[in-house]
């Protein structure tokens, strides 16, 4: 569980960095257009979108490209990322937590204690 919520957190920055380009970009060129999961690809490597397209083409004669594929990484980065990080983030959550429980980087978790209020 700690390692979901764990990737919840960096899709969630990741997300937080999706956005901060996006302005950016607005702010400097003009119009607002959200960046694509595609688009961060070919940025960061486009030697290997081109060879999965090629690897994907060649073999199913483009089905998997253009059916499955190519629709998922024209999805805004910003809701992919900021959407699968809050779902990590919830489905990490979910479990109680009991007191023996490992926590964040294997440390054992504390029991809180509840305060009666202001008293």
């Amino acid at each position: 569980m700690v390692q979901l919520r764990a990737l919840g957190w960096l899709l969630l920055a990741l997300a937080i960095g999706a956005i901060v380009h996006d302005c950016l970009n607005w702010w400097f060129d003009g119009p607002f257009r959200l960046l694509s999961l595609g688009d961060i690809w070919s940025r960061l490597d486009l030697g290997s979108l081109n060879a999965v397209e090629r690897a994907l083409r060649r073999p199913f004669s483009g089905v998997l490209w253009t059916g499955i594929l190519s629709p998922i990484l024209s999805i805004p980065a910003l809701p992919a990322f900021g959407g699968g990080g809050m779902l990590c983030l919830w489905l990490g959550g979910r479990g109680g937590g009991q007191a023996g429980e490992a926590g964040f980087l294997g440390m054992p978790r504390r029991r809180r204690r509840r305060s009666g209020g202001l008293s």
